[in-house]
């Protein structure tokens, strides 16, 4: 009895885990598609609209993915220079303007495409957008989707 008891147990929590690992897979890969749902709806959008959302995210994730250095990038160079025995104040200085100018040429390219989206908007659907974007996290679930 004892062993079939422990047998029952183990299936059990292979089940368990097995749905709860599936659980995490599909939330980490479809939640972008969800919000992007989500966003649709908030905003009535049209087919086209929706497929105009869709072409603005895979166009600042594809420019996302293109960006140089990550800011891991920044704080590992950052780091290797506070533990040197002497601080090139320059370096520094030169390390964070690249990283200032790659930024701010993706903010501005990102903002650009967002204006050309919304302008593809009703007045009403304008209107909505920016009352939503008054929430600070209503843009990067617009153009990521995670987080």
């Amino acid at each position: 009895m004892r062993p079939k008891l422990l047998w029952i147990l183990l299936a059990v929590s292979l089940v368990a885990n097995v749905f709860f690992a599936g659980g995490a897979l599909y939330a980490f890969c479809f939640h972008g598609e969800r919000e992007g749902r989500q966003i649709s709806r908030q905003l009535d959008l049209n087919p086209a609209q929706v497929q105009g959302l869709k072409a603005l995210r895979e166009t600042v994730a594809s420019r996302r993915a293109a960006m140089p250095e990550s800011r891991g990038g920044l704080r590992a160079a950052m780091l290797a220079e506070i533990g040197n025995p002497t601080f090139d104040r320059e370096r520094v200085a030169t390390m964070l303007n690249e990283w200032s100018a790659e930024r701010r040429e993706y903010f501005v390219d990102t903002a650009q495409d967002l204006h050309a989206y919304v302008a593809t908007l009703t007045p009403e659907q304008r209107e909505k957008f920016m009352e939503l974007a008054q929430d600070r996290s209503f843009l990067r679930r617009l153009l990521r989707g995670r987080r």
